[in-house]
């Protein structure tokens, strides 16, 4: 009981940043033994044993990293240009042509593609295309295709703009395997112009015609006339 006693007073000692004690002194107190690191009168040291010390045990190695179950290339990201080259040599927009116009009054309007070689759809590969940097959310599998009017919502651009261009091939999860370099173009309104009709040059005053002699007959008639009533006077 007197040791257990002890060693809780030397435990209570060995605070952190406190020297511990060097003596404890046991006096008699109303309820027992009373320990302290300070003498009393009538006082008695008391000699404890040593103390164990065990060292802590030492910390585990850090644990390596969970392997991470996403991809090595994020979707969207660009593949290795070794890998792209690999699959395909080139890879070009056709149309629309750099700083041409397209006409589209519905803002309609075809793209045309070349790549070499042909596109490996078995492999799910496939064309993606973004207008001004906004992806059109349906991809394309044949080198000729139109952009769906839906692309452009409730409201069509207006006419006359600058537009950019730019495709890339795709696989199955996103990955890009080659991009196209994009194309600048305008995007034009056809209008119909009603054309006037040519004013007519004014009509030639009409010549006048010349006088013309009285026919035989004209002559004639009257002179028969004129008998007869000479005529008829005789009678």
């Amino acid at each position: 009981m007197r040791r257990s006693l002890a060693a809780c007073v030397l435990s209570a000692c060995l605070l952190p940043g406190v020297v511990p004690a060097q003596t404890i002194y046991e006096s008699k107190g109303p309820n027992g033994p009373v320990f302290s690191n300070r003498p009393s009168p009538g006082a008695k040291v008391l000699v404890l044993p040593p103390i164990n010390v065990m060292e802590a045990p030492p910390a585990p190695p850090p644990s390596p990293p969970a392997a991470s179950t996403a991809p090595a290339v994020q979707p969207g990201a660009a593949a290795s240009p070794a890998a792209a080259t690999a699959v395909y040599r080139s890879f070009a927009i056709v149309a629309p042509e750099e700083d041409g116009s397209v006409v589209a009054n519905t803002a309609q309007f075809e793209v045309r593609l070349s790549v070499a070689p042909a596109l490996r759809i078995g492999d799910g590969h496939a064309f993606a295309v973004s207008v001004d940097g906004r992806p059109v959310a349906q991809r394309f599998t044949a080198t000729e295709f139109t952009i769906p009017p839906e692309f452009w919502g409730d409201e069509l651009p207006p006419p006359n703009q600058r537009h950019q261009l730019a495709a890339a091939i795709v696989d199955r999860n996103g990955q890009v395997l080659k991009q196209a370099a994009p194309v600048q173009f305008y995007l034009r309104h056809a209008t119909l112009l009603q054309r006037r009709p040519a004013p007519r040059p004014p009509e030639a005053p009409l010549a006048p015609r010349p006088p013309q002699a009285p026919s035989p007959a004209a002559v004639i008639e009257p002179k028969a006339k004129a008998a007869e009533g000479l005529r008829r006077m005789d009678r």
